[in-house]
């Protein structure tokens, strides 16, 4: 149950020679593969060896456009300042090699990890690293879980070892410096979300092997971190150098050596005829008031709260008016483009206590969930998706809706239930709730157990061609808000 020691590397002279490795130069008059209908994934991948020794691989188009695109739209909105891994020493002789600390890690465990000699292992923010990440939850969407298992296919690597995938953005000047992964991921695989124009820079550079990926939108870059003898590869050295006039967007997929990924799958599934429908506003009283919220268990495990009346008609009309005066524009770059036109489309994000109103929603949101509110991320306006795996469960490990339309239909179709919402009404779900040890050894750290069965989807009303506006609220395993005001801070 030993945590994972911090990358120790030995300074290498960097090489003289440069060479640029361009995934369409790899290509060359080679077609892109083809796009699956029904998946949206690549038909088939080519990968390319760039380098013996140390070997590394270059995979173009290992995700498709539309892959990519979805991708940055379930971190839209919900950026946090990117944040590195450090030991805290007794002594002042500072670590060597920051890295990107354990995902698992960086979800709540890891203030408590420790390293060689008794070494804590902590996440910082630091200025070689002034990009923004977001983390995402395993099987977050079926996109996201076929995404998984491709990687875990090209890595070699058991999908239990996989990190929670992480969405990084490098804005224009946005970095981050020199830097190894640490051996305690044997496998890392980098894949690119977006191009940049053909005279931009934000490479991803290794020193010491004197190469240069061109960012190439759906390209993925592969390399072990460790040697056979078990050891830090200091020619894995790397940087990811600053975007000069563009945004790069980018996910970091790690695997570990330890079991990472836990995940409760379903074990049933029901039709929405066959469901129970709880209609939440035949619950709420007359008089009810914002004052005093009434939540009620619809679900015990995992347990599936409502609040109805939780917003009032006033608050409502408010969110729909910030969401009319213009919000920021979605991570796609504009041009209105759905990726799968069938999921979770989100409208809007509203900036935390963005307004007094806003303000007063959010403390009553954490009231509610039993989350401190630091842990709220920012919260965003959507319409929920209509088709199974397709509806956004959210980066928290408690996720909340919000009605803000007439009404509203959720179906949990592993939990057997309806829930009618009207405008106003909440539902509260957990992603995660529980943790178990990693494996049957005595002493092994326990990880947070993903449960699949508050998988979701929404029901469209009768004559509805899209689902109502609702207000979409997640809650972190980390106090993210005060890393969102830094972030925020300092753009």
């Amino acid at each position: 149950g030993a945590a994972p020691e911090m990358a120790r590397i030995h300074v290498l002279p960097p090489s003289e020679a440069i060479g640029v490795v361009d995934s369409r130069q790899l290509l060359g008059e080679r077609e892109p593969p083809g796009v699956d209908p029904v998946t949206g994934g690549p038909v088939e991948l080519r990968s390319f060896v760039v380098n013996l020794e140390p070997r590394m691989v270059v995979v173009p188009h290992f995700l498709t456009e539309r892959e990519c695109g979805h991708l940055r739209e379930l971190a839209d909105g919900q950026w946090t300042r990117s944040l590195v891994g450090q030991l805290a020493r007794k002594d002042p002789e500072p670590a060597v090699g920051d890295a990107p600390p354990a995902e698992a890690a960086a979800a709540g465990e890891l203030a408590s990890d420790t390293g060689a000699g008794g070494h804590k292992i902590l996440p910082k923010q630091a200025q070689t690293r002034t990009s923004s990440s977001c983390m995402l939850r395993p099987a977050q969407t079926s996109v996201l879980e076929r995404v998984e298992h491709r990687l875990a296919s090209l890595a070699g690597q058991p999908l239990e070892n996989l990190e929670r995938l992480v969405v990084v953005r490098y804005s224009p000047g946005e970095q981050f410096s020199e830097h190894h992964d640490g051996k305690f991921r044997p496998r890392t695989v980098f894949v690119y979300l977006n191009d940049l124009p053909e005279d931009d820079a934000g490479d991803t550079f290794f020193p010491h092997l004197g190469l240069s990926f061109v960012p190439r939108m759906g390209t993925a870059v592969m390399w072990a971190n460790r040697t056979p003898e078990g050891s830090e590869d200091s020619r894995m050295v790397h940087a990811g150098r600053p975007p000069l006039r563009a945004v790069k967007y980018g996910v970091n997929c790690f695997f570990n050596e330890e079991r990472m990924r836990l995940v409760k799958q379903p074990e049933f599934q029901v039709e929405p005829v066959d469901a129970f429908v709880a209609d939440l506003r035949a619950l709420c009283k007359e008089d009810a008031t914002q004052d005093v919220v009434r939540t009620l268990a619809l679900q015990t495990t995992p347990q599936v709260l409502a609040a109805p009346c939780f917003a009032s008609e006033a608050e409502v009309e408010h969110l729909l008016k910030l969401v009319e005066e213009g919000r920021p524009p979605l991570a796609d770059g504009g041009g209105g483009e759905r990726f799968f036109a069938e999921g979770t489309v989100p409208v809007g994000t509203l900036e935390p206590a963005e307004t007094e109103v806003l303000a007063r929603l959010e403390a009553r949101l954490a009231a509610v969930s039993r989350f401190p509110l630091e842990h709220l991320g920012r919260v965003r306006v959507v319409r929920g998706g209509t088709t199974y795996g397709l509806c956004n469960r959210g980066c928290g490990q408690r996720a909340a809706l919000v009605c803000l339309g007439d009404r509203d239909e959720a179906f949990f179709p592993h939990l057997g239930l309806r829930v009618l919402l009207r405008r106003g009404d909440l539902i509260l779900w957990p992603n995660a709730w529980r943790s178990e040890p990693i494996s049957e050894a005595p002493g092994a750290r326990t990880r947070v157990v993903e449960d699949l069965r508050t998988t979701r989807v929404h029901l469209l009303g009768e004559g509805s061609s899209e689902t109502p506006l609702a207000l979409d609220a997640s809650f972190h395993d980390t106090p993210v808000s005060l890393r969102t005001q830094a972030a925020a801070a300092a753009s």
